[in-house]
């Protein structure tokens, strides 16, 4: 038995005393994270006079060669020392209520596996008693209602566009995975650990060998969070893996199939013999959503429908002047073979809608089209449908003007709160706090529209789109019909990476006064309703169908 104990002692001071082995991701993983959370929360170097991008880099060397924890542990507890102390703060609002929390994760810093217990110990005394003025490298984006975070001092190294060294390529991704982790309102919804999402990326950006392999690596990144207000601003490479030329006609992907929609040059859709409403079910023998499968992570967007939206772009884009696809007619099958061009040589231009953006139907339903309406036109279009038993508003597409909730104010009798944001507190990163509710007014109490109002929503619906949409679901006879909408609201925050690469999030979160959520969720309509293969076919617009059935009828139609 004492011969027992003795091993068991022996064995628990060799454990005590072991230094754990960290792999060089691993030790860069946690240099992402510590210089982030240093970049926000360290009184010093939030004054900027730090070059805290050189500090990045010179650590990124260092780091590389630590042996174990204990040499890591080091190069961190002497930076921090370099860096000075830090004073108690008095003002730190050290009590923040859970419901405030969500996007808030501190798990890695009380990791023993890569920090010593004096080292979680300092920087948790930082985490306290964090910087409560001004930070350099984040300000709030001003005029009036634009409280999201803004970075304008990001260096942006425009002359580093290529393949700049791994260095700059890690600075991309940390910064980038530290705004996102700290600003991003939707962290908590992205679907995975943001943790886990730098263990994979790490490598990826560490081992990108050319150009190509770097910008998809960033655009792989961006499009991680979910999130549809992203996006990755160059193409210069990318092009070489999704195809630098393309199908002369247009679709839609529904039940896995695309769906022919128009053309971007008739003349040589058809001399492929590719007619409207064609339905493909293969490209080069293999199933659509199997050939969309691998690039899908490329795509941005909080939902399946948006992706999928957005993925419609490169279905059938290629570097080779052909593709084979196979084409449903009749119940049977042929196969074709598309040429394929530069997309500049179909000369396209879209068709200039001649109408006007509002009108009446029939005798009975009023129409308008808010991606198209002017601020100036609203009185008008109102006073000329305004004798409708009904009115479908259309928010299919993007309202390029503010004009949704001038229109709600017609609708209804009463002030409503229609949403609540949420914003990020400066004095404790990763926090996000409501701010005042958003209200729509009233025009006339007395003379309010008292018809049916439908809104027409699907895919195309996106931030302004969907917030236009809560506005006027506060009015008393109104029904959304159609699909899932993008799930991408708040204002809109720029990310540059080195070499001027731009890509954004949403800076902002969206929510019901009720505390639903929308983002990647999205508008839900009351009717749900998608286009069909047939109704394409058929040049039907079903959702119009159908929303004019539902003012029609004397009672609602499910």
């Amino acid at each position: 038995m004492k011969k027992i104990i003795l091993l068991l002692c022996l064995l628990h001071g060799i454990t005590a005393f072991a230094k754990p082995e960290l792999t060089e991701n691993q030790k860069l993983e946690s240099l992402a994270k510590v210089w982030g959370f240093l970049k926000y929360y360290h009184p010093e170097v939030a004054k900027g006079k730090e070059d805290w991008d050189a500090e990045l880099m010179a650590k990124i060397i260092e780091v590389k060669k630590a042996e174990d924890q204990h040499a890591l542990n080091i190069i961190y507890s002497s930076w921090l020392k370099k860096l000075g102390k830090v004073k108690k703060c008095n003002r730190c609002d050290n009590n923040v209520p859970d419901s405030l929390m969500r996007n808030v994760t501190f798990e890695w810093l009380y990791d023993s596996t890569t920090f010593t217990p004096e080292l979680i110990q300092q920087l948790d005394y930082i985490r306290k008693n964090r910087n409560q003025g001004k930070n350099h490298y984040v300000q709030r984006r001003y005029p009036v209602f634009k409280v999201q975070a803004y970075f304008k001092n990001e260096k942006p190294y425009t002359n580093l566009e290529d393949l700049p060294s791994e260095e700059y390529r890690l600075l991309g991704l940390f910064r980038y995975w530290n705004i996102i982790n700290y600003y991003f309102p939707y962290k908590y919804a992205i679907g995975q650990s943001w943790d886990s999402i730098l263990a994979d990326m790490v490598p990826k950006f560490r081992n990108a060998a050319d150009p190509v392999a770097y910008h998809l690596a960033m655009q792989e990144l961006t499009a991680s969070i979910n999130d549809g207000h992203s996006y990755f601003g160059s193409t210069k490479h990318t092009w070489k893996y999704f195809g630098g030329s393309y199908v002369p006609f247009k679709s839609t992907i529904i039940d896995g199939k695309a769906v022919v929609t128009g053309f971007y040059h008739e003349g040589f859709a058809k001399a492929a013999g590719i007619n409207y409403g064609d339905v493909i079910t293969k490209i080069e023998g293999k199933p659509i959503m199997e050939v969309l499968e691998p690039k899908l992570k490329y795509m941005s967007g909080s939902n399946e429908a948006y992706k999928l939206k957005m993925a419609r772009n490169i279905l059938f884009n290629g570097n080779k002047p052909t593709v084979n696809v196979t084409v449903e007619r009749d119940g049977k099958e042929q196969e074709l073979t598309i040429s394929r061009y530069p997309f500049s040589r179909f000369g396209y231009k879209p068709e200039a809608i001649q109408e006007k953006p509002w009108m009446m139907l029939n005798s009975d339903v009023g129409y308008v089209d808010l991606s198209r309406l002017q601020p100036k036109e609203i009185k008008t279009a109102m006073q000329e449908i305004w004798n409708s038993k009904g009115i479908v508003i259309d928010l299919r597409e993007y309202p390029t003007k503010p004009v949704s909730h001038a229109v709600a104010s017609y609708l209804k009798s009463e002030n409503t709160v229609h949403a609540v944001m949420t914003y990020p507190d400066l004095k404790y990163p990763g926090v996000f706090r409501p701010n005042t509710p958003w209200r729509t007014g009233v025009r006339d109490k007395k003379g309010y529209y008292k018809g049916k109002v439908v809104v027409l929503v699907n895919e195309g619906t996106i931030s302004a789109g969907e917030f236009g949409t809560m506005a006027l679901q506060t009015a008393p006879d109104v029904t959304v019909i159609g699909s899932q909408t993008a799930g991408a609201d708040g204002n809109i925050v720029k990310i540059v990476f080195p070499g001027g690469i731009e890509t954004q999030m949403s800076g902002l979160g969206v929510y019901y006064p009720d505390g639903r959520e929308t983002q990647r969720i999205g508008i839900v309509p009351d009717i749900e309703v998608k286009p069909t293969i047939a109704g394409i076919q058929n040049r039907e617009d079903e959702l119009l169908d159908r929303a004019i059935l539902h003012i029609l009828s004397n009672h609602n139609v499910e």
